[in-house]
């Protein structure tokens, strides 16, 4: 027994190394892992900078409407802070006396029509001469026309708003008299709200360099487009710009935060990278630069402005030739070796 005790534990001890060493080579099979990643070079763009100013929400143009006739106003459907949108119905005149004209023209077309259609039977057996005809057609065109005017006139006993916006005023009450084209109402069309600005004279010095504008109120964003700017400085020798207010619901006399990105000189450019390619340790920007042996390199980078299109502008810490990883940056480590894979067709809109 003692003999077998002896032989059995080397084998034993054999065995058990054999499984260590398997255990120990596919922990470093695991660890060996070769991550993929996708590159992008640094981008020479010119520098941009973003300038922040307060603005105030203004109408653009305010629309005074009236009835095209006169006549006594029967209803009145809106007040005033209302918001209305084009087509819908704003307030009527009393209809008695247009409807009266209507049927008054009716009646008397109705019966020259069906004297033309019996003359026109004369005419058409040599029985009317065709003077006579002409006459009569000519009067039944006549009567045509007055009653598509009387029919208009009953028409425009209905004032509906021409555009979106808001009833800023309301001039008149129910059933007082009004003349034909007297502003009923005052509305501030929505279509047209714009965002005024003051500006110091070097700013207003260099809109021919602004790239894009745009406007935040509450957390939303607004886009914003320059339509006038004055020449002449205020009291306080700052100059006001307009913006259009594109696609917003905003009202007038509200306060935005304006933001004007505007390009550079031509003197100041720089190397930009897609922000994601960023990351944070310690307080300091990195990026992982990949060396020609495919190994990464934490990169210290400074950062300055963003891009017009969104990139991040990178004042020092890589050339134009480096190789920076675009995405995943947060599973690499320093010195691990990657493999650097060309992105496909199917990544739409190249997040990868």
């Amino acid at each position: 027994m003692r003999t077998i005790s002896k032989l059995f534990l080397p084998v034993a001890i054999l065995g058990i190394a054999m499984l260590t060493a398997c255990g120990s080579k596919n922990e470093e099979k695991k660890v060996e892992a070769v991550h993929n990643v996708i590159t992008v070079t640094p981008k020479n763009q010119q520098a941009t900078m973003e300038k922040n100013f307060s603005g105030i929400v203004k109408e653009h143009a305010t629309v005074s409407l009236g009835f095209r006739t006169p006549g006594q106003i029967s209803h009145i459907y809106v007040k005033e802070g209302d918001h209305v949108r084009a087509g819908q119905l704003l307030a009527t005149l009393d209809t008695k006396d247009y409807q009266l004209q209507v049927d008054a023209a009716q009646t008397q077309y109705n019966q020259l029509k069906n004297e033309v259609e019996r003359l026109k039977q004369l005419y058409e057996g040599k029985s009317l001469s065709g003077n006579d005809y002409e006459k009569a057609t000519s009067g039944l065109e006549q009567l045509s026309i007055q009653l598509q005017n009387a029919r208009n006139q009953l028409g425009y006993t209905c004032l509906t708003a021409p555009v979106n916006g808001t009833i800023q005023k309301v001039n008149f009450e129910k059933a007082e008299m009004v003349s034909a084209g007297l502003p009923v109402f005052d509305i501030v069309d929505a279509g047209s709200m714009e965002v005024q600005i003051s500006v110091p004279a070097d700013i207003y010095a260099q809109h021919h360099r602004f790239v894009r504008a745009y406007c935040k109120h509450k957390g939303e964003q607004y886009e914003l487009r320059l339509t006038s700017l004055l020449p002449k400085a205020d009291a306080n020798q700052l100059f006001t710009l307009n913006f259009a207010l594109q696609g917003s619901k905003l009202s007038a006399g509200q306060s935005v935060d304006v933001y004007i990105l505007m390009s550079g000189d031509g003197s100041s450019e720089g190397l930009t990278v897609p922000p994601h390619a960023v990351f944070e340790d310690g307080g300091k920007s990195y990026v992982w630069v990949v060396g020609n042996d495919d190994v990464v390199k934490k990169q210290p980078v400074t950062l300055g402005t963003v891009s017009v299109d969104g990139d991040v502008f990178v004042t020092s810490g890589l050339s134009e030739t480096d190789r920076v990883v675009k995405a995943g940056v947060n599973m690499l480590h320093d010195g691990e070796k990657v493999k650097v894979v060309v992105p496909q067709k199917t990544n739409i809109g190249d997040l990868l």
